[in-house]
């Protein structure tokens, strides 16, 4: 088995453990407490804060499946897994932040969803001459203001100002962790998935030649795809691996701590071909506050 494989098997496996923990927080948010490793497991995070960590986590889970599924692939089937990646990241920085943020965010982003749905039938497409208008409501600035009033008015019609980076800022501050994978993760994939997203020149160009040689041969072309499926995978990873974190130090739940950051040792040595030299979890540190800073920076 060749170098190429043997990153892309392990960290395969490694995604898969983290799906396996996706699915215990997952749980324990939807349908109550458990036991975990021998120890009971609820959690602890009001039901708003819950209900949305809950969508988005899920959502990022099921992308972060497809791209698991999809992993095998060689050629220019890659390019399609950069945007699913894409939405990997974002939703899992979303998850981390409803997770160690306050109850408000969380709220507003509930709240959002009506809007957002109201407003994708209430709304003007196009400009110029190639232009026209969704919906029959003869006035939505007044239907805005009447039914949507904490969204009405300029800069108010999202549920959060802030980009990722800001985001991943103030998750940071609460779990060190979680905001150092994020930002790995963050990095991988951001700019050139946003370039093949757009459909820019250059997005195609960075596809075509990354990891490539100077040899325009369909065998290094493949070689290139094949690394590149290694910096979505190890992308990707970062970014559960963020999540996992977060929630997994604001329950201070030992057993998830510890088995997240086992996952995460394996993903950093399959990806950089290093250990991991950032330190390991104390017995004495593990479920306790000073658990947060441990890891990642």
């Amino acid at each position: 088995m060749s170098e190429r494989a043997q990153k892309l098997e392990e960290l395969r496996e490694v995604i898969q453990g983290q799906l396996e923990l996706l699915n215990l927080t997952l749980y324990v948010m939807s349908q109550g407490p458990t036991f975990y490793k021998g120890q009971p497991f609820a959690c602890v995070l009001e039901r708003d804060k819950a209900r949305a960590t809950a969508a988005v986590s899920m959502g990022a889970g099921q992308s972060l499946n497809t791209i698991l599924k999809n992993s095998t692939e060689s050629g220019i089937a890659v390019r399609d897994l950069y945007p699913i990646a894409r939405a990997v990241v974002e939703g899992f920085i979303n998850a981390a932040f409803f997770t160690t943020q306050p109850i408000e965010i969380s709220q507003r982003a509930l709240n959002h969803r009506f809007y957002a749905a109201w407003k994708y039938h209430n709304r003007v497409v196009g400009t110029g001459d190639f232009m026209f208008a969704l919906g029959s409501d003869p006035d939505p600035k007044a239907t805005i203001a009447k039914n949507f009033p904490e969204f009405s008015g300029k800069g108010q019609d999202s549920w959060s100002n802030l980009d990722a980076p800001s985001k991943i800022d103030r998750i940071g501050k609460v779990v060190r962790a979680s905001g150092g994978a994020l930002l790995g993760a963050y990095a991988g994939i951001y700019a050139v998935s946003s370039e093949i997203i757009h459909g820019s020149v250059y997005g195609m160009s960075h596809f075509m030649s990354a990891h490539g040689s100077k040899e325009p041969t369909t065998e290094t072309f493949l070689a290139g795809t094949e690394e590149q499926m290694i910096d979505i995978l190890s992308a990707v990873g970062h970014a559960a691996s963020g999540f996992i974190a977060s929630f997994a130090n604001v329950h201070k739940f030992g057993p998830l701590v510890q088995d997240e950051h086992e996952l995460f040792k394996r993903l950093f040595k399959a990806a950089s071909g290093d250990d991991w030299a950032g330190g390991d979890l104390s017995e004495q540190k593990i479920g306790a506050e000073n658990a947060l800073d441990t890891k990642r920076i």
